[in-house]
Parts: C-alpha cells; structure tokens; sequence
C-alpha cells in the first residue's frame, strides 16, 4: 500500500480525457492499493443535487466549473483515497493547485486521440462535453488539454491496450516514482 510504503502520499489523483479509463483503471488502482475510491463525478452530482447532464442543460458549462471547483477543493483535503476527477478539471488552474500538494500525487491517464474517437457512442454520448461532438470538437479538445494534463502530473502512463495493461503500467510507475523520490529524499537527509 502506497501509504505505508510512503507516508508522503494521502491521495492520488487520475487526469486525463474523458474514456481514458481514470473510473475502470482507478477503481482497480485504488483496491491494489487498499485505497478508497472517489469518483469526481459522482461527488459533483451529490453536492449539486442534480445530473451533470441536468447541470450543464439547466445552469450551463460555467455553473457546472464552479461546483467543480467547489468539489476539488472538499477532496483535496481527504486522506487515503484515489480521486478520479472529470476530464475538464486541469481547465482551472486553481482546481490543480488544490490537489497539487506534497501529499497527493496526479497520475496522467493519457489514450491515444485515435482510440479515444473510437470509444463507443453510447458511453461519449454519457459525457455532456462529447455528447454529439465532431470528430474536430474532440480533436480539438484534445489538443487543449493534452499540455495541461502533461502540465499537472507527476506520472504520465498510458491506456492503450487492455485495462490490466494499464494497470500493470501504472503500478510499476507509481512503485518506480515512489523509489526515485525515497532515494532523492535520502540523500538530502
């Protein structure tokens, strides 16, 4: 478990595009590391009393940003948890600051633009950002956020394959970051 292996760590948080897998792959990232799953999403809804469907069509993108941020900011103080946020979160810088801490960790789910345009149409349809969207909105979306995610995390993987290929990834670059950062700390000591 990554919280006794390493103290430092009391949330990990998934970024990447909607479909990249931060839901399936961190639900299966958070029982390896015994950690409890959040899932952004269904936090937003639970605090706005609404769907995000209901949100972004009754309130619009703006309003649906702000209980977003309102959410990060209620997250970012738990402990023992792995987060998996919506794919707009890295749009507000201070929603990243609030989980950019020495404590957390943020793990860039990044998929291939290709795979994720073929993703099925009932679950895009299920995103309200990718609901009905043109092959050059969500290419474009995907050039936008691409820098951001690459801006904000501490570990890049990839969701290319299979979900336990992606898995297996992200355990041996948590377990390589963990290393690395443990012997940098050791020599400063």
């Amino acid at each position: 478990m990554i919280i006794e292996r390493n103290n430092k760590f009391e949330r990990i948080i998934l970024i990447g595009m909607p479909c990249s897998g931060k839901s399936s792959i961190g639900r299966a990232l958070a029982q390896h590391y015994r950690l409890d799953f959040l899932d952004m999403d269904e936090e937003i809804v639970k605090a706005a009393g609404m769907s995000i469907q209901e949100i972004f069509e009754s309130k619009g993108e703006a309003a649906f940003r702000e209980i977003e941020t309102q959410v990060a900011q209620k997250l970012s103080e738990t402990k023992n948890v792995l987060i998996a946020t919506g794919g707009g979160v890295v749009t507000r810088d201070n929603n990243m600051q609030f989980f950019k801490k020495d404590s957390s960790l943020i793990i860039f789910i990044h998929r291939n633009f290709y795979k994720l345009v073929t993703t099925p149409k009932c679950i895009m349809d299920k995103r309200p950002m990718l609901k009905k969207t043109s092959f050059d909105k969500l290419l474009n979306l995907y050039k936008t956020r691409l820098p951001l995610y690459k801006k904000y995390c501490d570990i890049e993987t990839h969701n290319d394959t299979t979900k336990d290929d992606a898995l297996r990834e992200m355990i041996r670059a948590v377990e390589k970051y963990n290393l690395e950062h443990t012997e940098i700390e050791n020599k400063e000591d």
